[in-house]
């Protein structure tokens, strides 16, 4: 890789594609799938990841910043999208102009919104147990009365997000919650409303509540965990995380190396200087982990600098300044896997890698 500085993410677009698939062949074509790519891609670009889940056959797509929807517009993307609550009620008609459908959450918002002198289409984020953002049961009736009387508002659905995915009496709970504003919306005349309550977690453990939309993000940009990782065959789509040697250096037996903390090193050291460090998204003190070197593992030793990676290439005598390093992903026969990464990191694939991809200079494989 031709960088100036070499330190760089590969995102594999064919993969999330490959992703889509599987989420189609899993709810089947009556489903509708809205593809989140919130925080900017999950880290991989708004714009970009929205074009390639759509062209692999989504309906529509979530985002939850504003500037992200501004971004799928800007692109020339003409897919429907809904827009997570996110804004004050005084940003609704910056919010109406994005194009998107607008999320109620709450009787201020809805008042804001209706008080917009133009067509909006809304869904209600109802709040069913989680306790972050919703229309609370009491508020219930006088939201779906308010919507019935407004002159610019289509309430096109009501969709929720559901907690403890690993507990089905919650869930249990919860979707009791979720039917009776359903039934209530029914009672006052709203007839075609669209139902979603299956992210990702929810669509692989409760397939009976894909009802008429899941909106998945983590499991088309494979950031699965634990037991919900092995139910569905998804690929990585932050493929790999990489950089080159700058520096190899030998310190003979009984050189003191001061960031290793200035003890006498027992042996012969090799090492080799990575332009990578902690202010890219990775963590400062060890455990750091390891990095493929020409095809070996070598260990990541001392503590990360803001801007530098220092590994151990004793056992790699051959490596040279310009040698591609992975520090995730495959090289060789050897792989570096995401789950090894957070393990190290003591941090969930879903918060590691979108903040990696956020950080380093992408580049983009398997573009549709």
């Amino acid at each position: 890789m031709n960088m100036v500085l070499p330190a760089w993410i590969e995102i594999d677009l064919a993969a999330l594609r490959h992703n889509v698939g599987q989420l189609r062949d899993r709810v089947g074509g009556d489903v509708e799938i809205m593809a989140v790519v919130k925080s900017d891609g999950f880290g991989c670009g708004a714009a970009i990841t929205a074009a390639e889940v759509m062209a692999a056959g989504a309906d529509s797509v979530a985002v939850g910043n504003p500037e992200d929807a501004r971004a799928i517009r800007g692109a020339g993307i003409k897919a429907p999208i809904l827009l997570y609550a996110s804004t004050l009620p005084g940003a609704a008609a910056e919010v109406a102009a994005l194009d998107v459908t607008a999320t109620v959450h709450d009787m201020e918002s809805l008042a804001a919104f209706a008080a917009l002198n133009q067509p909006l289409d809304v869904q209600f984020k109802i709040e069913a147990g989680l306790g972050r953002l919703g229309v609370s049961p009491d508020d219930w009736r006088a939201a779906f009365e308010a919507v019935r009387s407004s002159n610019n508002l289509n309430l096109t659905g009501l969709y929720t997000h559901l907690n403890a995915p690993d507990d089905p009496d919650s869930i249990k709970r919860q979707i009791a919650q979720f039917e009776a504003s359903y039934g209530m919306a029914q009672s006052l005349g709203f007839s075609d409303l669209r139902r979603m309550v299956a992210s990702s977690n929810v669509v692989l453990g409760y397939p009976e509540l894909n009802y008429d939309a899941v909106n998945a993000g983590r499991l088309l940009f494979h950031m699965l965990d634990g037991k919900w990782a092995q139910m569905i065959q998804t690929r990585p789509v932050i493929a790999a995380v990489k950089s080159s040697i700058i520096q190899v250096k030998d310190f003979p037996a009984g050189a003191r190396v001061g960031f290793l903390g200035g003890e006498e090193l027992v042996e012969p050291t090799c090492l080799a200087v990575l332009p990578i460090g902690f202010g890219d998204g990775f963590k400062h003190r060890p455990p750091l982990g390891e990095v493929l070197v020409r095809g070996r593992r070598a260990a990541i030793v001392g503590r990360r600098g803001i801007e530098h990676t220092v590994v151990d290439v004793s056992g790699a005598a051959d490596a040279r300044v310009g040698d591609e390093v992975v520090l995730l992903g495959a090289q060789g026969n050897e792989e570096i896997t995401g789950t090894e990464v957070g393990a190290w990191l003591d941090l969930p694939l879903m918060e590691i890698l979108p903040r990696l991809a956020r950080t380093l200079p992408r580049v983009y494989l398997g573009q549709s």
